[in-house]
């Protein structure tokens, strides 16, 4: 298995096809590198595909103090670095929202396009208020194999689905508590309204049964980032990525084309 060494953390990755542009996913706290299964089978003929296990999860296992969002753009590059790529297009979903607008405001020059699923990142603005606290992210609804980062709903429409979900989850030995944690005191947010220059094309997903980040919220933050646009995948969940993915790789896929435009 490729590993690359960050900060001490032994990062664990996979690459996927042999395209001249590269994708990175970055995936959210109840994922890993194997929940972009959909995404990987939708992208992998036209593009070079990166997945990666973040710090603390699954196979990048470290002790849990060493688990620092401020350093998930510089575990991001590594993997970039070590394959001898510039530049990628991210593809984040919550968490991974943080590294991905990591590098887009402090790298530039190592992104060529930015997809926010379900996620505002690092983007703040006074203008837009964002959930009174991140203790959602960690808080259970219903039991079973209902969680927040699923819709309400998505356990009795499918199944098997909501079972999967799970069981990539627990792939990850991780302390979930810590996760909202570590990231309201990370100190890494940026004030959009402030930054002298933002020109990465960039495309937030969201959904009307998100119950981690509203699409109410989403949109807001959206309509204050420059050169951002905004899609609403409607009846669908948090993982929008995972519930709806012929849908969601669709919206991908047409952000890809316009980059290549």
């Amino acid at each position: 298995m490729p590993y690359v060494s960050s900060d001490g953390v032994n990062l664990y990755y996979q690459v996927y096809g042999t395209g001249e542009r590269t994708i990175m996913l970055a995936h959210g706290m109840g994922g890993n590198s194997a929940i972009w299964f959909n995404q990987v089978a939708a992208l992998v003929e036209d593009y070079r595909i990166i997945v990666f296990d973040h710090r603390y999860f699954a196979r990048s296992t470290c002790p849990v103090e060493h688990f620092l969002p401020a350093k998930f753009p510089d575990d991001a590059l590594a993997i970039l670095d070590a394959l001898d790529i510039g530049s990628a297009t991210f593809i984040c979903q919550s968490m991974g929202g943080w590294t991905g607008s990591q590098v887009a405001v402090h790298h530039p020059d190592r992104i060529d396009g930015l997809i926010m699923s379900h996620t505002p990142g690092v983007f703040t603005h006074p203008e837009v208020s964002p959930p009174k606290n991140l203790e959602r992210l960690t808080r259970g609804i219903g039991g079973g194999f209902h969680t927040p980062a699923l819709a309400a709903d998505y356990p009795d429409k499918n199944p098997p689905g909501a079972v999967l979900y799970q069981m990539v989850s627990e792939f990850n030995g991780i302390d979930n508590s810590v996760i909202a944690k570590q990231i309201a005191a990370a100190g890494v947010g940026v004030d959009i309204s402030r930054l002298p220059t933002y020109d990465v094309p960039t495309l937030f997903i969201t959904g009307n049964q998100d119950l981690l980040f509203s699409s109410e919220y989403i949109e807001a933050l959206a309509a204050k980032v420059p050169h951002a646009n905004c899609v609403n995948l409607g009846d669908v969940g948090h993982s929008s990525y995972f519930e709806l993915p012929h849908a969601f790789n669709a919206e991908v896929l047409a952000f890809l084309d316009q980059l290549s435009n």
